[in-house]
This record gives structure tokens, C-alpha cells and sequence, in this order.
């Protein structure tokens, strides 16, 4: 479950990783937990936290709440509520933007291992083609059972909204 989560490619995603209280979910039903923590995002790094990135260093400061809620099925729901990320452009800190990401994930594995990620609302998805970005509306994306994105991010009604973090942040 770890390993699709932070395929996912979200913010929220990768603190599930990242933030021990995250990490160590409750049980459904219960309150979500405080998500708030540092995440930093370097194109350099070999081995990054998050595969998307700008083509300088990012800084990621969250506050807000998280939770997994795990269905019957297996599948996930990734929850936010309230959660706030202040990204940071570390080449010129003075360039820095804070974004409201109270989006929901729905994580879904085929049979073959694909895990088909939707998101809905307000989202900060990291994708290897499309960058660092701020999504509104609903949007889906595919990686295989090995992490490889199928399919980078797509609106998946026609409405959304698409902002690029990183010429906001240039």
C-alpha cells in the first residue's frame, strides 16, 4: 500500500510515507491526523522523494490534516482536509506560493498490479511529464506494478483546472 501511495504522486501522498503520524494510520472511522511537515524536492537528488519536479528546488511545507481510509475492496481513499502547502523556490526563496490541497485520491489495483489513481478537488499532483502542478477538478492517472507512469495525468470531465507550480514559483 505504501509503495502505490507514493506513486500516487500528491503531497498528501507522500507524507503518508514521509510523517510517522501519518504513516501509522488509524482505523477508518476515527478522525484524521495532523499531516504538517517539510519535504524537499531537489531535480539533483538521484533519488527523489517525489518523481515530478521543477527544474530547481523546491521546498514543500505542509499544515493540515491526513488520512487513508482503506475500503473493503482494498482500494483507497486518501483524504485532506484543511491541508495547506507553502512550496518554496529554494534558487530564490523569495519566490514562494501557498496552495489550498483539500483534494481526495481514490486508489484502485487491477488484477495485473496497475494502480489507477483519481483525484478530485484541489490536488498537487507530482508527475515525471507534467511537472509540479495545482489541479482543480477531477483528474486520473495510471503507473504499473514496477512504478512506471501509463498515463500521465488527465481532466477526466473537461472542466479542470491545471496551474504549473513551477513557472508560478520561476
Amino acid at each position: 500500500m505504501n509503495r502505490a501511495i507514493v506513486l500516487a504522486l500528491s503531497v498528501i501522498l507522500a507524507l503518508v510515507v514521509a510523517a510517522p503520524t501519518v504513516l501509522a494510520r488509524s482505523d477508518n472511522g476515527t478522525a484524521p491526523v495532523d499531516a504538517s511537515g517539510t519535504i524537499i524536492v531537489d531535480p539533483a537528488d538521484p533519488n527523489p522523494p517525489l518523481p515530478g519536479h521543477c527544474s530547481f528546488p523546491i521546498r514543500l511545507d505542509l499544515s493540515g490534516k491526513g488520512k487513508v481510509i482503506t475500503l473493503p475492496d482494498g482500494s483507497a481513499i486518501v483524504t485532506s482536509p484543511g491541508l495547506f502547502v507553502t512550496v518554496t523556490n529554494l534558487d530564490s526563496p523569495e519566490n514562494q506560493v501557498t496552495l489550498n490541497i483539500t483534494g481526495t485520491f481514490h486508489q484502485t489495483t487491477a488484477a495485473n498490479g496497475d494502480v489507477t489513481t483519481r483525484i478530485t478537488g484541489r490536488n498537487l499532483p507530482f508527475d515525471p511529464d507534467a511537472g509540479v502542478n495545482l489541479t482543480i477538478g477531477n483528474f486520473s492517472f495510471v503507473f504499473d506494478k514496477n512504478g512506471n507512469l501509463i498515463k500521465s495525468f488527465e481532466d477526466t470531465d473537461g472542466n479542470g483546472q491545471v496551474i504549473d507550480v513551477c513557472e508560478l514559483l520561476s
